[in-house]
């Protein structure tokens, strides 16, 4: 029998998808339109504009109807050509991936490695690219769900600019709930996502491409051997469809992009640096929580991510870890994520983002994450007045 603190349905505090936004509940009541003619390319254009407001930037954004890895392979496959050095900031399970997108494209793939819940030091890309005078682009996360680390983006980005190579950037998990400033920082391509921080549903991807990455993109030496993960393909629609309100080379999901716009309009109501802190908070006042039960987190508190905790199991309950899911799952209504990869049984990881970073969803999983560790047999201290108590210390301190 199912414990709920919420009813029938199982509530995600996962790293993603998460719960909706209730302005993309209300989208999803509406009669379906067309995805193309002059009421569509409104609806489009102010998609585009409030996706850019979040990436703060002034360069061209375009939405994609696709997963994010689809959209991060789009950057990769356009913008590196096979031979081409590349430098991965290599430090989970996401940013490895990205390294592999890139050995499949062909090109020369250097991986600058940290070990789990650790972060890769900006001075080491440095010296790498001292080393290294025709690096065509730097890959990296913002929030490496994996491990719970936030990457020091910025640091990264300067100093690749610096040495005049381009910056490739997966803000997927990052998007709407965490700092982000496309310009400032001098990102060259940078995907977002609508079904994480934002609340909204899968379908449509925000890409943010800076002017220098186009001009690299057309002084390649050879074509993409892509259509739908070619830049220049979407270049050819953008340019010539656009006045029919098709600025994309396929059907796309209306619902998709008209959530993703909900979604954004309301991240800006709030106030983005409002947002931003909101997280903060939340995710500090919550790894508090976890400290007073007895537990530990993977990463330091330094890099920790304000969107997803990766909270470290002791040893004794590796062998139970599915359980803790399970029993999350099954008994309380509470869906939590595990570790993967290399940290598959040792972790367990917690997503708070969007309207779930607030303590009418963290509250919950606290108590229910102490009734499973203790059901398992690890006698876990109350956690949730230390929740309460670190979290009015921070918002009294905003």
């Amino acid at each position: 029998m199912v414990d709920s603190y919420f009813g029938e349905r199982a509530i995600l505090m996962i790293p993603g998808p998460t719960e909706l936004h209730p302005a993309v509940r209300e989208v999803l009541t509406r009669p379906i339109v067309a995805h193309y003619g002059a009421a569509w390319k409104t609806e489009y254009e102010e998609t585009v504009r409030v996706s850019a407001e979040i990436f703060k930037t002034k360069a061209e954004v375009f939405i994609m109807p696709t997963p994010g890895t689809v959209a991060l392979e789009t950057g990769v496959v356009s913008l590196v050509e096979p031979g081409e050095d590349v430098v991965v900031i290599d430090n989970g399970f996401f940013s490895s991936r990205l390294g592999e997108i890139a050995e499949n494209t062909g090109a020369n793939v250097v991986r600058l490695t940290a070990e789990a819940g650790d972060y890769v030091r900006p001075e080491r890309l440095r010296e790498t690219l001292d080393t290294r005078s025709n690096v065509k682009a730097v890959l990296m996360v913002q929030n490496e769900t994996s491990t719970g680390v936030f990457n020091p983006i910025p640091a990264y980005a300067r100093i690749a600019r610096e040495r005049g190579a381009l910056t490739i950037v997966d803000a997927i998990s990052s998007y709407g709930g965490a700092e982000m400033d496309f310009d400032g920082w001098g990102l060259d391509y940078c995907v977002g996502y609508a079904n994480k921080c934002l609340g909204s549903i899968p379908g449509a991807v925000p890409v943010a491409v800076s002017e220098r990455a186009w001009e690299a993109f057309r002084r390649r030496r050879t074509k993409p051997r892509s259509f739908f993960t070619n830049l220049g393909v979407w270049r050819y629609y953008m340019d010539e469809w656009k006045d029919i309100g098709h600025p994309y080379p396929t059907t796309v999901n209306p619902y998709a992009y008209l959530g993703l716009k909900a979604a954004a309009k309301a991240a800006l109501e709030e106030g983005l640096e409002n947002r931003y802190r909101r997280h903060i908070n939340v995710a500090a006042a919550f790894r508090k929580a976890i400290r007073a039960m007895g537990l530990e987190m993977l990463p330091s508190e330094d890099v920790a991510s304000p969107l997803v905790s990766a909270i470290s199991l002791p040893t004794q309950l590796w062998k139970d870890a599915g359980k803790i899911n399970k029993i999350m799952l099954e008994k309380h209504g509470i869906m939590i994520g595990g570790g993967i990869a290399s940290l598959h049984g040792k972790i367990i990881r917690v997503g708070h983002m969007c309207i779930t970073a607030s303590s009418r969803y963290i509250l919950p999983t606290l108590a229910a994450l102490e009734s499973t560790f203790r059901e398992l047999g690890l006698p876990v201290k109350d956690g949730k007045e230390a929740f309460i108590s670190e979290l009015s210390r921070l918002r009294g301190n905003a």
